[in-house]
Formats: C-alpha cells, sequence, structure tokens
C-alpha cells in the first residue's frame, strides 16, 4: 500500500522530506567536524524531521553512530539514564558479544528484556534504584561509549526537560560529558526558546557557549508549494495554485499544518482547490472544538482576550503599546507581560523573533471565527 505522502509523524526517507538542505548541511557539518549544536523552533516545526533526515544521510556510515533520544516524558536524572541507556543499547544490538559486555558493565540499571507490544521485536528496558545509581550508570554508558572506534552523534529532543528536573546538577554532569568525550558530537534540540536560551546563554548556567545555535523556521514557501504539487501528481491527483496560496495563507507555511491538511485533502481527493481547504478546515476546526473550549477554562479573561487579539492579528509584534492595549482592551502594559509570560510558559503562545504567535495554528483561526 502507497504512503499518503504528506506525513504527519515520524521519518520515512527523503522522498516525504522537504527542503532543509541548508540545515541538513549545518547539521551533518558539525558532526563531521565533531561539534556541538543547537536546535530550536516552534512546536511542531519540523525539528524532529530534521534531526531523523540528517541522520539518514549517515545511514551505513562507519565512522558514525547515531543516537536519537526525546525526553520530553521525562521528569529526573535516573528517568533520563534509563532512557539514555536503552537508545544507546538499541544501536547497538546487532552485535551479540558487545550487547552482553554493556549488559554486565550496566547491571545497576537491571536490563530487563520484553517484547515490544507494538512492533513484536525483542527491546530492553532499565530502571535503576535512584539518583547515585543513575549517575553512576550514565558514567558507565559514556565512558563505553569513549572507549569505541568511531564517532558517535547523539541528539537529545526536548533537551529544555533537564531545567525541571529535581537534580540541579544535571546540567553541569551532562556538559562534563561534552567537554570529556571528544568522539561525541551533541545535538540538543527543543522548542521552548526562552528556556534554552536561558541554558545555553547565561554565563552563569554550566552550558553557555558550548554548543552553536540553530533556529528553524518555515521551509521556503515555493519550493514547499512545489514540493505540495509533486507529490499530488506522483498520485494521480492534483491541487490548484490558487489551493496551495490559500495553504500558506491560512498556515503561514507551519509544517505540522501545512502536512496535516494536505494529508486529509491527499486522502480524500482527487484534486484540491480552494473550496475543498476552505471546507476541511471548517470540518477540522469542529473536529478540535471541544478540546479549543477546553482551553479557555484553563486562561483567565485577560489571557483569553490577549490569544483572541493575536489570533485576530495573525501575530503582534508589540503587544504591550498603546494602541494594543487600548484597541483591545487589556489593561496596563505589566498586566500584559505577565499574562504573555504565562501563555508562553504554558505554550500557548511563542516568539518567532518578529512576532508573538499562537502555537497552534487551527486553534487561532477557531478563535478568529469564533
Amino acid at each position: 500500500m502507497k504512503l499518503n505522502p504528506f506525513l504527519i509523524s515520524g521519518y520515512v526517507s527523503p522522498e516525504y522530506f522537504c527542503d532543509r538542505e541548508h540545515e541538513t548541511a549545518r547539521v551533518l557539518d558539525v558532526i563531521a567536524n565533531q561539534r556541538h549544536l543547537t536546535v530550536i523552533s516552534p512546536r511542531r516545526m519540523g525539528k524532529t524531521g530534521l534531526i531523523r533526515h540528517s541522520f539518514h544521510n549517515l545511514k551505513g556510515s562507519k565512522k558514525v553512530r547515531t543516537v536519537y533520544i526525546d525526553i520530553l516524558a521525562t521528569t529526573t536524572l535516573k528517568e533520563f539514564t534509563e532512557a539514555f541507556g536503552k537508545a544507546v543499547l538499541s544501536v547497538i544490538s546487532g552485535n551479540e558479544s558487545v550487547v552482553k559486555k554493556v549488559l554486565r558493565q550496566l547491571s545497576a540499571l537491571r536490563p530487563k528484556f520484553s517484547i515490544d507490544p507494538l512492533t513484536g521485536e525483542p527491546a530492553i528496558t532499565f530502571q535503576a534504584k535512584g539518583g547515585d545509581q543513575a549517575e553512576e550508570s550514565l558514567n558507565t554508558i559514556f565512558v563505553y561509549m569513549a572507549g569505541m572506534p568511531f564517532q558517535y552523534a547523539i541528539a537529545i529532543d526536548e533537551f529544555q526537560q533537564i531545567a525541571d528536573y529535581p537534580e540541579k546538577k544535571t546540567e553541569a554532569l551532562l556538559r562534563s560529558y561534552l567537554q570529556t568525550t571528544p568522539n561525541i558530537s551533541f545535538i540538543f534540540s527543543g522548542s521552548r526558546r526562552h528556556v534554552l536560551a536561558e541554558i545555553f546563554s547565561l554565563p552563569a548556567r554550566p552550558f553557555f557557549n558550548s554548543t552553536e545555535m540553530m533556529e528553524i523556521g518555515i521551509i521556503d514557501p515555493a519550493a514547499y508549494k512545489s514540493f505540495i504539487a509533486e507529490r499530488f501528481a506522483s498520485g494521480s491527483k492534483s491541487v490548484t495554485d490558487a489551493a496551495l496560496d490559500y495553504i500558506e495563507e491560512l498556515t503561514g507555511m507551519h509544517t505540522f499544518y501545512v502536512q496535516y491538511l494536505c494529508n486529509r485533502l491527499y486522502g480524500s481527493l482527487k484534486k484540491a482547490g480552494t473550496n475543498e481547504v476552505k471546507q476541511l478546515l471548517s470540518v477540522i476546526l469542529a473536529e478540535n472544538e471541544p478540546v479549543y473550549a477546553n482551553y479557555l477554562t484553563l486562561l483567565t479573561p485577560t489571557q483569553f482576550r490577549i490569544l483572541k487579539a493575536i489570533a485576530l492579528n495573525n501575530g503582534v509584534s508589540e503587544p504591550t503599546s498603546s494602541e494594543f492595549i487600548s484597541e483591545y482592551q487589556l489593561g496596563s502594559p505589566s498586566t500584559v507581560s505577565q499574562a504573555l509570560k504565562s501563555l508562553t510558559e504554558k505554550q500557548f503562545v511563542y516568539h518567532d523573533g518578529k512576532k508573538h504567535k499562537l502555537t497552534d495554528v487551527f486553534f487561532a483561526w477557531w478563535m478568529v471565527y469564533k
């Protein structure tokens, strides 16, 4: 069965990946020259896909081993170590003798074999007894990798999560491995821009000036629209130029929302025009109305008015200006600043370097229509 060419999660192959040529080249250059990189982007802009695509380019390399770990679901150093150990072991799982050797070294993590319920393949899980044991086991993993004759590229996604760990020494601990393990290139990535900026830009923090920084935004609209048209054509389907322009208007070319709209259009139509895009948007907003209505219960009246004002303006560059505050009756500049800070922490809003925007593009349109 042929895949819908507009993936909304995961990575398959370059055939389903659009552009990002400059960014991919940068990631590969960092790895080839044993440097470190931090990738920042708004949620669902495609940072994980970029990393997966870059690692795909290294598939089959005899010199580099790639390790990817998403730590969004971790809350402690212990959980980080368990997830990290599992990710590293999955890379060497093809060599039985090496696996046994590493498992002996990681006995403190109490390795356990099981069957993955989703894939049906053998899986290994770990469980450290406590923070001190987790730290010891983490060191064992890095000592093992340091002794290998090849280079590792380790991507740690949603890296800002470590800022919330109760073990405040986690940053210093990981920074020490960055300094002392020359055959490892770290690729840190995340979506909470302000948290990552503090981790890597404040002189008092262990990771200060330790990596290069790369912020990724939207894919070039012309390249993206060409990609969409080609993928429709590959399935003997078509999308009009006017529909492509309207998709750009609706999504701002934010990767996930482009992919989601096109996935649904491709899956249900032979030819997509502007009317079909409008109809689909209405369906999506209706489907998500219970979710969006629940969002409102999490907001104060001021926060709601700010979100609505940002949505109506398709982003706001000066939210504390007297004109903006007066037009939408938002109170004082300090009130707006405090509300924006809260909305940013809750990830309802992000700043793209020019404007404050709603993180969820469809939610923004729902607010406009309501």
